[in-house]
């Protein structure tokens, strides 16, 4: 019996239709998005303010 993925590739099941389900596993939802805005915002802020302080 042989397995139509090799030994130790990772396999998704996605829906037949190209780009259905692909799309919702590839982008990032709209809240990942706010938080990493924020928190890039955040270490900005601090970086630019340890510079201030030397």
């Amino acid at each position: 019996m042989t397995s139509p993925t090799p030994r130790g590739v990772l396999s998704l099941d996605v829906p037949d239709s190209p780009g259905v389900g692909l799309a919702a596993l590839l982008e990032p939802s709209a809240d990942l998005l706010d938080r990493a805005r924020v928190g890039w915002e955040h270490f900005l802020l601090s970086a630019s303010s340890e510079v201030a302080d030397e």
